[in-house]
């Protein structure tokens, strides 16, 4: 009878503390993660909410493409995009300082996803750049981008997309893409950035270049005269901010902020200060961004 009972009381205790070291790994458990929920939130946080601890945020520009963006002549970056993302930041908070981390355009990309840049000035939303991150839901630019030589032309496809037909490209666009999706059996030149592209068309080394709107309206204003091949674009890119993976807040605060601008009519009037005037006065047509973030065209 003791040894029944004693038997039974050490099945008890074996029992509740069996139960008790479940529910103290249970608890231990639910403490691990808890804190690594709350170590993966703190590893997550948005950029916008960053900006305004830190007051301030890092945009990757490349500084070399007047007038969408460039150093003026006080050494500050200036230009259409620079504009609207000093008055982007500014409604999020007047204290958060905006750094333009000047680079090559191909390197931007990677420093967003990296965090070496919190997000960066505009790129073409070609899909393959969205597995490396998002793009806002607003364009800030919708570019017709022209074939150009040294001289006007009316060429066919063929004589394009031949194997003695040369283009030029700035490395990593999506000129350089398309170029190679339209013309695949033209060659390509790549250069670190535009100028190469066009000099090496001006120079006669290269048969053509793909390049935008913008770039053609400052080269044609710095003198050098860059000729349309035939009569309309050769497509259109549709523009917008690069923004790094998973930053829902950050997403839909510049996609509000651009749709409430293009709307506003705030996106047209500063494209027009910038790009859209010169663009008429050498009897291009443009887009602009309108209401809803649709296309909206704008006679020479």
């Amino acid at each position: 009878m003791d040894t029944k009972q004693g038997s039974e009381i050490r099945a008890n205790r074996r029992a509740l503390l069996t139960a008790g070291l479940f529910a103290g790994g249970a608890a231990a458990v639910a403490v691990s993660t808890a804190s690594g929920a709350h170590a993966q939130e703190a590893a997550s946080d948005s950029v916008l909410d960053k900006a305004v601890r830190t007051k301030k945020i890092t945009v990757a520009a490349s500084l070399k493409y007047p007038p969408n963006m460039y150093i003026n002549d006080k050494g500050e970056p200036d230009g259409y995009e620079i504009a609207l993302i000093r008055r982007m930041i500014k409604d999020i908070s007047p204290e958060i300082q905006v750094e333009f981390a000047d680079m090559d355009f191909g390197q931007m990309f990677a420093a967003v996803e990296s965090g070496r840049a919190d997000m960066m000035t505009t790129g073409t939303i070609l899909p393959s750049r969205s597995l490396r991150g998002w793009f806002a839901g607003c364009a800030v630019t919708f570019q017709p981008v022209y074939i150009v030589g040294r001289q006007a032309a009316d060429l066919t496809y063929d004589q394009m997309n031949a194997a003695d037909f040369k283009f030029a490209a700035l490395q990593g666009s999506s000129q350089e893409a398309k170029i190679r999706d339209l013309y695949p059996n033209a060659s390509v030149s790549v250069f670190p950035d535009q100028t190469g592209a066009i000099g090496e068309v001006m120079s006669g080394r290269a048969n053509a270049t793909l390049q935008s709107l913008f770039t053609i309206v400052n080269t044609k204003k710095q003198g050098v005269d860059l000729a349309i091949i035939g009569k309309d674009p050769a497509y259109v890119d549709h523009n917008t901010f690069f923004l790094p993976t998973g930053d829902t807040k950050m997403y839909m605060f510049v996609t509000n902020w651009l749709l409430y601008n293009a709307a506003g009519g705030i996106l047209n009037s500063l494209y027009r200060e910038y790009v859209g005037k010169d663009a008429i006065a050498a009897g291009l047509p443009y887009l602009a961004v309108g209401p809803g973030g649709s296309p909206s065209h704008v006679e020479s």
